[in-house]
């Protein structure tokens, strides 16, 4: 959720700019601010946020398609599917 004033703030039950950003540690003195929907509510400068969400986007990039001369340890096969329910176990194989 995108926070930009005072009202945004104190509607999502954020008291003041105290806190600090879980990302770079910071105060979080001014907006725009972003409320994560995680299990734990955390709020973020909105470049922190960004920068963790290229972070994360990367590191899951790496994960299915690494880069050489590392082997792909999983693959994904949507396929299954069709044939039949899948167990968790099936979706995440590892590629022989």
């Amino acid at each position: 959720m995108l926070i930009v004033n005072d009202e945004h703030r104190l509607r999502v039950g954020i008291p003041s700019l105290s806190k600090r950003c879980p990302y770079c540690r910071k105060a979080l003195r001014a907006y725009p601010l972003i409320l994560s929907d995680d299990a734990g509510f955390a709020v973020y400068h909105a470049t922190c946020a960004a920068a963790l969400a290229i972070e994360i986007q990367v590191d899951l990039y790496t994960f299915f398609r690494p880069p050489a001369p590392y082997q792909q340890l999983f693959v994904l096969d949507v396929t299954q599917e069709k044939r039949a329910p899948a167990s968790s176990e099936d979706l995440c194989s590892p590629q022989t």
